[in-house]
């Protein structure tokens, strides 16, 4: 039998969860696609509510991404969780 353990919660350990949203679908995957390439990503959603909200939570800090998302989507927000 394998146990997955989760490192949140570890002190030290970092995460990113980014929220964001847009109505170009070519765009979001866009985004998405580098955020695969430069990060591991470590879940990613895309809202059944509303078609243009998406979720990435990324290991380590990832708060550049607020460069690469401003002005290209409606609205975002970057939240850095360091657990201490």
């Amino acid at each position: 039998m394998v146990w997955c353990v989760s490192k949140a919660g570890v002190k030290g350990y970092v995460k990113t969860n980014v929220f964001f949203t847009t109505y170009d679908e070519a765009l979001a995957e866009e985004i998405l696609k580098l955020i695969e390439s430069k990060y591991k990503v470590l879940e990613k959603h895309r809202s059944r509510v509303t078609n243009d909200f998406y979720f990435v939570s990324i290991e380590g800090n990832a708060e550049d991404l607020e460069e690469l998302l401003k002005g290209k989507v409606s609205w975002f927000k970057v939240d850095v969780l360091v657990f201490r």
